[in-house]
């Protein structure tokens, strides 16, 4: 049985770790760190909550609402990831491990298991076997000891609080929108409302169905973690493998990822910027909506730190993202596209575009198949 840590050993691990490389470049995180250990320390760690943090270390009023302001739960996110990071590449054998679960801020302080006791912690179930052809898409995701971080679409909407309604126009994606919006001025006039408030807590049932056969597939891996697309940004992409789905147009980090790609998205459906022989300028998809034939795109890219990968599943519509999850988690879909991927010596590309069809019925992939790909080879 592991003893208790002393109040000398946290410290001595608290500055081993605010002195890594994993820390070292960010002060914000070391701040929030540094308060968070001391609190433990001091026995408030039961304390800690996220208003707190807001107002104490990220500099937020007096009043600030965490239902409104995501800062802390970014902030945590990202020094649960630097931890890990530490951890496993900057100081293995490091006698304190220094966590911090998901759902809370105060630390808890391990002795690092003895070898028999690690051996003993490794020995669980194996995950099933993937497939040749999973494996061929999933293997880069997969490998070495970078976290996993899926992020997501949350839809924006708008709450009328004299009404006491939530309110969304599909046209709407971004508040500089709203101005132009004669459907929310119509609703404002005939409801008497004199304020919208923005939020942003509903996701589409496409994009929770894509996250739940992500995780399916990918929930044997501790280090995997969700994140709403708004708040993406590049230090995700720096430290993370990443999983994106929904409208790349959304955030200005994924889209110019995008960007000069042979293949791009909007309402309309998919425009093949450099259409071979035979191929049209654009796949148009149906405006009807859960319903008709439709079309998005698989993008798999290096990331920009060595061993990094991003997956982006694009698309405009909110039913096709059930579709993308399903093109690269049935391992009939996957074969299909690697089938196509895959060169005359066996080995498939690193970066690649790959546009799909799918055809719906009341919101329900009834088919999904594969229709042309392009192999990248710039970074």
């Amino acid at each position: 049985m592991l003893s208790d840590v002393s109040a000398a050993e946290k410290r001595d691990a608290i500055k081993r770790v605010l002195d890594s490389r994993a820390l070292k470049r960010s002060e914000q995180l070391r701040q929030l760190f540094s308060y968070v250990c001391e609190a433990e320390l001091q026995g408030n760690g039961p304390t800690l909550s996220e208003y707190v943090l807001g107002v104490n270390v990220l500099g937020r009023p007096a009043g600030y609402s965490p239902a409104e302001d995501s800062c802390v739960r970014t902030r945590a996110y990202e020094l649960r990831q630097r931890l890990r990071v530490y951890y496993e590449d900057e100081a293995p054998d490091d006698p304190i491990r220094i966590i911090i679960e998901k759902g809370g801020y105060c630390p808890r302080f391990e002795r690092a298991l003895e070898p028999s006791a690690a051996r003993a912690a490794a020995s669980v179930a194996p995950a099933p076997p993937l497939s040749p052809e999973l494996r061929a898409l999933w293997g880069p995701f997969l490998e070495g000891s970078a976290p996993l971080l899926i992020a997501f679409d949350v839809r924006l909407f708008f709450y009328a609080p004299a009404a006491g309604l939530v309110v969304r126009d599909y046209q709407v994606n971004v508040p500089s929108e709203v101005a132009g919006s004669a459907r929310l001025e119509a609703f404002r006039r005939q409801v008497g409302e004199t304020e919208l408030r923005e939020t942003r807590d509903y996701a589409d049932f496409g994009t929770v169905h894509a996250a739940f056969l992500l995780g399916r597939l990918l929930g044997n891996r501790p280090d995997i973690g969700l994140k709403h697309s708004s708040s993406l940004d590049w230090q995700d992409i720096w430290n993370s493998h990443l999983i994106f789905i929904g409208k790349p147009n959304l955030n200005p980090t994924v889209s110019s990822l995008l960007e000069g790609k042979d293949f791009s998205i909007d309402e309309v459906g998919v425009h093949n910027l450099r259409p071979r022989e035979g191929e049209p300028a654009s796949y148009v998809s149906a405006t009807t909506h859960g319903s008709g034939e439709k079309y998005a795109v698989i993008t798999r890219l290096r990331g920009p730190q060595p061993g990094r990968f991003l997956l982006l599943l694009s698309s405009a519509a909110a039913e096709l993202m059930w579709a993308l999850a399903e093109s690269v988690t049935n391992p009939g879909h996957v074969a299909e596209i690697m089938s196509q991927l895959r060169t005359p010596a066996g080995a498939y590309p690193e970066q690649f575009q790959v546009v799909i069809r799918a055809v719906f019925q009341s919101n329900v992939p009834v088919e999904i198949g594969y229709v042309t790909h392009r192999v990248l080879s710039k970074p």
